[in-house]
């Protein structure tokens, strides 16, 4: 039996992950990593088939973008074996992966696997009333930025990711109305208009954008900021969290907790919409919960997203704006 099971979506980017599996695999046999291929076939077969795989002995690895690893995640956690998850990014944002501090490199997420360290990490939980458990690395978000998420997703898919990101946003904001929501948590309620609630349990979202910059995926809370301003402030800060610049903000207000409650004040009518890690769940209310070292991964011993934007920005993501 090999040691990894490796679950990649022939489909994902028009069939290019083709390419980009063939050249993973050529790493992975020069690495003499131990691995068997498997290809999803609808969505949420990653689900179920890393579950099963998982119950099968295999520590298993998510091939591919955001929605890929998120499903994976969740069938690895689901299967309750306590075996290994991992990541190889290949999509056009890789947040997930960015999460526990593997960069958006193919040669090198295989040589992280080939070094064959782990460790464990918080794990956020997103429940709604009618939905089974979500689990997610990164953040979950409502209002704006999570229906930006919902539109990207059934978009055109041959642009490149953050483009098309990008040029949702803007068609997104011109027919936005902001709405009263009401965010409860451990000790601290939040109630009035906001564009968008982010929980973070990891820093990024939407192919490296910091809305939740300060949160860690170790330190047993979420990260919650509350944003709250106009259409013009919104779209002129929008660059902003690529460089990690945009908290502290007057417009936005910052929260930690380890729950979260959020749900509309004004009755049920057009509610908010969720997503997590790029997968839209559906309406609010939502409740989420962190899960301290929900799963172990396989991970670099040093956080290597963190250390490449320092070399970038001469600062982390996390360091407070002096």
């Amino acid at each position: 039996m090999k040691d990894y099971a490796i679950i990649y979506n022939p489909i994902s980017a028009g069939g290019k992950i083709r390419n980009e599996i063939e050249n993973a695999t050529g790493y992975l046999q020069k690495l003499k990593v131990s691995f068997e291929l498997y290809a999803s076939e609808y969505p949420g077969h990653a689900i179920s088939l890393a579950s099963e795989l998982a119950r099968e002995g295999y520590n298993v690895i998510g091939a591919g973008g955001d929605g890929t690893c998120n499903e994976v995640l969740n069938g690895v956690i689901t299967s309750s074996t306590g075996v290994l998850c991992g990541f190889i990014p290949m999509g056009s944002g890789n947040d997930i992966p960015g999460a526990i501090g593997i960069p958006p490199h193919i040669k090198r997420a295989c040589e992280i696997i080939a070094e064959n360290k782990s460790g464990r990490v918080d794990v956020g939980v997103a429940v709604r009333q009618e939905d089974k458990k979500r689990y997610f690395l990164g953040i979950g978000s409502q209002g704006f930025c999570a229906l930006v998420t919902k539109k990207t997703n059934e978009g055109k898919k041959g642009l490149n990711g953050t483009r098309n990101y990008e040029i949702t946003v803007i068609k997104t904001l011109f027919g936005w109305k902001n709405k009263e929501i009401k965010v409860t948590m451990d000790n601290d309620v939040h109630e009035g208009p906001a564009n968008l609630v982010a929980v973070g349990n990891g820093p990024s979202y939407g192919g490296w954008m910091y809305m939740c910059q300060n949160a860690r995926v170790n330190d047993g809370l979420f990260h919650i900021s509350v944003v709250n301003m106009g259409k013009l402030k919104l779209l002129t800060d929008f660059n902003k969290m690529y460089k990690a610049r945009t908290i502290p903000h007057p417009c936005i207000r910052e929260y930690t907790s380890k729950n979260v409650i959020i749900e509309m004040v004004n009755g049920t009518d057009d509610p908010y919409i969720c997503q997590v890690d790029g997968e839209v769940l559906g309406s609010i209310p939502v409740r989420y919960e962190i899960s301290k070292d929900g799963c172990e991964f396989i991970k670099p011993i040093v956080d290597e997203v963190a250390e490449a934007f320092k070399k970038k920005h001469d600062r982390y993501f996390y360091d407070p704006i002096l």
